[in-house]
């Protein structure tokens, strides 16, 4: 099944919204945030910025919610929120699976599992002498 636009948020949708949920900003302020939030992982830059902004507002996820001087601040929707909550929800379900993967892995997946090739169950190697074509 083909994946519908803005289903999965990248990191830098991601953080925009977070920015955004905390209250209205404008792009200055959002990109600050993420940065300091992410600890300087997540810088966006302005075109990246304000590409969002604009593929946001079309969305319907954000509204201009005024200016002050030359800056324009955005204001979080209900589609917006709705969106973060949804991609905080499936992200946390990914380090859910992550752990209970960790916990629950066979041996024969740790990490340094050496095994002898010929007791592997399903070789593809036939056990007798190859057929003459």
């Amino acid at each position: 099944m083909p994946k519908q636009a803005m289903e999965n948020l990248t990191e830098s949708m991601f953080y925009l919204l977070m920015a955004l949920a905390r209250g209205d900003a404008c792009g200055a302020e959002i990109s600050a945030y993420a940065a300091q939030i992410s600890g300087g992982a997540v810088r966006l830059g302005p075109a990246t910025l304000y590409t969002l902004l604009a593929r946001f507002e079309k969305e319907g996820f954000l509204t201009e919610a005024g200016t002050v001087g030359c800056k324009r601040y955005y204001h979080l929707t209900a589609a917006g929120k709705a969106a973060y909550d949804g991609e905080r929800a499936r992200l946390q379900r990914c380090l859910e699976d992550a752990a209970r993967a960790e916990i629950t892995a066979p041996a024969s997946l740790t990490k340094g599992d050496v095994r002898d090739e010929t007791s592997q169950q399903g070789n593809c190697l036939p056990s007798g002498p190859l057929p003459v074509l």
